[in-house]
């Protein structure tokens, strides 16, 4: 008799969890039911010869959300560009909530992933012309606790563009992470004593855990936590008002659910903490914050145009010889033939996909923020498609 009890409850907990993951069956698969189509909202001030664009190009942008909803890359997605001296397009679809059915609007708020690189190496930058910091010295200098390692010295520069050895997630199920690091020195404690991978400087290996390093550095030298840094200096710069550190304690009301992609259907994420990660992915924001961001880095509002440059400066990278991005610092970064320089950021983590770029030579940002692990790739697409057709004025 109790092993049947015992046998019962294991079914009871299996079944519960399943229901957990992949409620409701009605939205598995997603394209079975009627998808919410794209809703948008412009704020264009161009020139009188640009009005009829400007109908013409929320109509094909929507145009473009809604054929990616009808192949299922997406359960809820915002997207959103910003052209100078003309204005900005917002735009949302698919569901913020799937057993809710909640409609994804333009403000959906939701975890932007690695698009937190830039803004950390944009923060280590206002430092740089501070000189508060130097980009080339140990990083013993700012956070002694750090133990040197035998493979040498680690520098904020070989940090900045992930080439100082530190290692990354060894899987992606090492990437999740369930424990709450009250500091980021305690974060660091995590994976402080594992030896680098190689001689600081000689390759490339991408590390969520360098830019962790990068953020303690900040605290060390403002004596601000990284979120209280953050917050003055660039997001309140920028305007960003709906931006900050992922917090569990606090109640968003605009904040999207949690999922993962799996073929056709999507289910709930676990919801994993980042506080391990806060400068290299524990942001949350909005595409309206993501594109004021873009447009602070454009005018020049958190950092002048030399320190720019040499942020974007990829000519001794090392990563296209593993077949990755260039890459400066916390910016992947193209000469594009057709569009010009690019630099841009892409970001997946359990419940986001998000792709975010800003094309210089056009001043456009372009962004795109969805709600679930898995549609990277259809992110970047939409957000090209999107900043293409922002080209066609």
């Amino acid at each position: 008799m109790k092993s049947r009890y015992i046998a019962l409850s294991i079914i009871v907990i299996i079944s519960i969890g399943i229901t957990w993951v992949i409620e409701p069956f009605s939205l598995n698969p997603f394209k079975r039911i009627e998808i919410p189509l794209a809703i948008s909202e412009t704020d264009f001030d161009c020139q009188d010869s640009l009005i009829m664009w400007v109908d013409s190009f929320e109509s094909k942008a929507n145009d473009k959300i809604n054929a990616f909803m009808a192949s299922n890359e997406f359960l809820g997605v915002t997207a959103g560009v910003y052209i100078d001296n003309c204005g900005t397009y917002i735009s949302g679809a698919g569901f913020t909530d799937k057993s809710k059915q909640s409609i994804t609007q333009g403000n959906m708020l939701g975890r932007i992933a690695s698009i937190t690189k830039p803004m950390t190496a944009i923060a280590i930058m206002q430092l740089y012309e501070k000189e508060l910091i130097d980009l080339d010295v140990p990083i013993q200098t700012y956070i002694p606790e750090f133990p040197k390692k035998a493979k040498g010295e680690v520098t904020i520069r070989q940090l900045l563009k992930h080439t100082a050895g530190i290692t990354h997630y060894s899987s992606n199920l090492d990437a999740l992470s369930f424990t709450q690091y009250a500091t980021l020195k305690d974060a660091i404690d995590a994976f402080k004593d594992e030896e680098l991978a190689f001689e600081p400087g000689t390759q490339y290996m991408y590390s969520s855990y360098g830019y962790t390093i990068l953020g303690a550095i900040i605290e060390e030298v403002t004596q601000l936590s990284y979120g209280e840094y953050m917050k003055i200096n660039i997001w309140d710069v920028a305007e960003m008002s709906n931006t900050s550190l992922e917090d569990d304690k606090q109640d968003y009301p605009n904040k999207s659910q949690l999922y993962l992609k799996l073929g056709s259907t999507y289910i709930k994420s676990p919801k994993t903490d980042l506080s391990i990660i806060y400068p290299a992915g524990g942001v949350q924001s909005t595409i309206a914050d993501l594109l004021k961001f873009g447009e602070a880095v454009l005018h020049n509002r958190l950092i002048d145009s030399s320190s720019l440059e040499i942020m974007i400066n990829a000519t001794d990278e090392l990563a296209p010889a593993i077949g990755d991005d260039p890459y400066g610092f916390g910016w992947a970064v193209y000469d594009d033939p057709t569009y010009g320089k690019i630099i841009q950021h892409g970001g997946t983590q359990p419940g986001t996909s998000s792709f975010f770029s800003i094309f210089l030579d056009h001043k456009i940002v372009s962004a795109v923020l969805s709600n679930s692990y898995g549609s990277r790739s259809s992110a970047f697409f939409l957000s090209k498609d999107i900043a293409i057709l922002a080209m066609e004025k």
